[in-house]
């Protein structure tokens, strides 16, 4: 590796980056490994091999497999919430409600292992407080949603169709991850097609306008 020149009168300047801690790549590995094949596949043993730390410190940072994961699953939605965020694009609200959702299926690919295993499982006592996690996701994309067509005070029943309609995508998703039985061009074309629907009969709102 190549040495970095300290200057005069700088003794304390650092020369390399310090390497992650021992929590930070139980973290990654955790993440990386949850992503692709969900939790239950998933041994703490296989965790800390691949992450090169010691058995216990992945119980001593993190109490319980369980609680690792819902850490782990704490950082992914607050990744996936400033992807989403960001990805509102376009001139008009169809255009940036399709760019959102193309941002939401480009991440839920990327993490299909756990979006598996959560649609399907039925283990509440692991998948309370991930669940809690992850609906706090929705709802920050309703309240993005709501900016972009336009309802600046949305009610309680605007809210309520608004998630119900994310439930109809995420179904969708679910059937695009699991067995192919609809294209990802398919699941964007239907949930804009849903969204149709619910924009002249339910929220007022005007797809077409410009933002």
């Amino acid at each position: 590796m190549t040495e970095i020149a300290i200057r005069p009168g700088r003794p304390n300047e650092k020369t390399s980056q310090r390497p992650s801690s021992g929590k930070q790549r139980i973290l990654e590995t955790a993440e990386r490994l949850f992503a692709t094949r969900g939790f239950p596949d998933v041994s703490a043993a296989e965790i800390v091999r691949e992450a090169g730390v010691a058995h216990g410190l992945l119980f001593h940072h993190f109490g319980s497999m369980e609680d690792l994961y819902a850490e782990v699953s704490r950082v992914a939605a607050q990744q996936m919430n400033q992807a989403q965020q960001n990805s509102f694009r376009g001139r008009t609200a169809r255009d940036q409600v399709a760019s959102f959702l193309r941002a939401h299926l480009k991440a839920v690919k990327r993490r299909q292992g756990d979006a598996l295993f959560r649609a399907r499982s039925h283990n509440l006592a692991i998948n309370a407080k991930v669940a809690e996690i992850w609906e706090a996701s929705r709802q920050q994309a309703i309240d993005r949603l709501c900016e972009a067509l336009g309802i600046p005070e949305p009610t309680k029943k605007i809210r309520a169709c608004l998630r119900a309609w994310i439930g109809f995508h995420d179904q969708l998703v679910l059937a695009w991850l699991s067995d192919r039985s609809v294209s990802e061009s398919e699941v964007l074309a239907l949930t804009l097609h849903q969204l149709d629907h619910l924009a002249s009969d339910v929220l007022s709102a005007e797809l077409d306008r410009d933002v």
